[in-house]
């Protein structure tokens, strides 16, 4: 196979190392180390400088553009935002160094700042291959939590326009569930330009990692603290499980802006679940897989998601995994516990129901694992690289 140069483009994000713990980040780095051994490849990455120092650190070998802060703002997430905007319309400007071989550009996110250069460099020169991503399809705002917020209708409006461009001129398209392809064949994507290709985990670094401790929380959530996350629904399905079992205790994983941070506090005080849930923050992922090692049960109450890697994660790690039912969690519906959306009292009675039935608990985890097993970071990399030898 002649020599693919793979250009990367990552612009979002300020400069808060955090943001890696989100699953298409991870999914990114993953992929990233694995190709460009696997493949005949020169690896090009445009980025900001936190996430350049990421991936460097991560041993993913490439030649690094470091796309610079143009401002700072004192709240974080707006700035951020910004920066992502100012950092992507810079990138577009930017040419490409002179490149003889063939040309694959890749956007790792549906997000516009993600998606306008690599559009910009498929527009310059056509014989350029776009390799895009879309995770998950936003619901329209009336469906999201916080209805008609400004957030949520910007959300819809920016993925909207970044679908339709991705829709209009990307040669392929990678999801990681059939829901999605359904719904961007419904936004008039060709079927034979999307492959579906799960996320996975890194077995060998989870098996690395021992906890010495006892089953020190009944149950975890690890994600974004953010609303559509389902946090806060979580901690009201805590309360029903703190009147069962009093000793029940909750680990709450995971980055957020100040003002989410703060309503969690607000509300586990005005829930009276001060000793019962404790807010960990942000944690490396060696100390992520001891925190879910030392849990009873998995906890991701999301309002909309793709297939979540930590699903695959705490499957590994034997913990059953309760939910909300998603349509995109068709395709592993037999491996986990799922309630209606919004259902916070059946939500708490499933919990209860698993931390009481042991055999059960310990049945649904053995077979979550099985099929964890199947779902490695080696594979994933396979089935991109079946891809972009087609597009070569």
């Amino acid at each position: 196979m002649a020599r693919i140069n793979f250009v990367f483009f990552a612009l979002g994000t300020g400069s808060d190392p955090s943001y890696y713990i989100s699953g298409g980040a991870v999914r990114q780095l993953e992929i990233l180390k694995r190709i460009s051994k696997m493949l005949n490849i020169t690896l090009w990455i445009f980025a900001s400088e936190t996430v350049c120092n990421i991936f460097s650190k991560s041993q993913v070998k490439g030649y690094y553009k470091k796309i610079p802060d143009f401002i700072t703002l004192e709240s974080p997430p707006i700035s951020a935002i910004i920066n992502s905007i100012i950092r992507s319309i810079y990138t577009c400007i930017v040419s490409l160094p002179s490149l003889n071989s063939s040309v694959i550009v890749h956007s790792p996110s549906d997000f516009l700042w993600d998606v306008l250069p690599a559009l910009a460099q498929k527009l310059k020169n056509h014989r350029v291959k776009w390799f895009a991503t879309v995770y998950h399809i936003i619901q329209h705002p009336s469906k999201r939590p916080g209805g008609f917020r400004i957030s949520n209708l910007l959300s819809f409006i920016e993925q909207r326009l970044s679908i339709s461009l991705i829709v209009k001129w990307a040669d392929i398209v990678q999801t990681e569930n059939i829901f999605v392809k359904n719904e961007l064949i419904r936004l008039n994507m060709s079927p034979n330009r999307i492959v579906v290709c799960p996320s996975g985990i890194n077995t060998r670094f989870i098996d690395n990692v021992t906890s010495t401790e006892g089953k020190t929380y009944d149950a975890c959530f690890l994600a974004r603290l953010h609303p559509s996350k389902g946090v806060y629904d979580l901690l009201e399905a805590w309360k029903y499980v703190y009147e069962s079992r009093k000793e029940a205790q909750l680990a709450i994983v995971g980055a957020g802006s100040i003002e989410v941070l703060n309503e969690l506090k607000y509300k586990i005080k005005c829930l009276g679940l001060e000793n019962n849930v404790h807010i960990l923050g942000f944690k490396p992922e060696e100390e992520k897989y001891r925190i879910l090692k030392r849990s009873k049960l998995y906890v991701l109450p999301s309002y909309e998601e793709g297939i979540p890697i930590t699903f695959y994660e705490a499957m590994y790690c034997g913990l059953p995994v309760v939910t909300y039912y998603l349509p995109t969690y068709e395709e592993i519906k037999d491996y986990i516990v799922s309630v209606p959306l919004g259902d916070v009292k059946k939500l708490a009675e499933e919990i209860i129901r698993l931390l009481e039935d042991e055999n059960s608990a310990r049945k649904l985890g053995d077979r979550g694992r099985e099929f964890a097993k199947e779902h490695t970071w080696d594979k994933v990399a396979e089935c991109i690289v079946s891809q972009l030898e087609k597009l070569e």
